[in-house]
């Protein structure tokens, strides 16, 4: 057979050495170092008190639908990934941000930033 478990063992077998990505400098931190003015990734509030050890999982009690939708509504109108206005509310918040329009970039690359996802939901409908 011209495909053997030699070959993959060969060509994978320093897989996890990469000079390039080695030379990238970084902090040792058992934590992320959150930066206060990214508008790209910011410590999510929900975050703020939450414990190590999780509480008990309580059953849902009195539980209602919020929204329902027909089959024509996908992921990209509730959580859009494409571009943003500059007009609408994740655009003005990164302008208030001191954000050019042109430096947006999309939802998809501000995936990290709770404030401008929460400010684009729905934003395609």
């Amino acid at each position: 057979s011209a495909i053997s478990p030699e070959i993959f063992r060969k060509r994978y077998s320093d897989i996890l050495e990469e000079p390039k990505w080695d030379a990238v400098e970084s902090s040792q931190s058992a934590l992320y170092p959150w930066a206060d003015e990214s508008t790209y990734v910011r410590l999510p509030s929900f975050f703020e008190g939450i414990k190590a050890e999780p509480e008990s999982i309580e059953p849902v009690v009195g539980a209602r639908v919020l929204l329902k939708f027909g089959d024509s509504v996908t992921t990209d109108h509730i959580s859009p990934a494409g571009a943003f206005p500059h007009h609408g509310p994740a655009g003005q918040y990164l302008v208030s941000k001191g954000v050019e329009p042109r430096d947006f970039n999309s939802f998809g690359s501000r995936r990290g930033n709770h404030e401008v996802m929460m400010r684009g939901t729905f934003a395609n409908v």
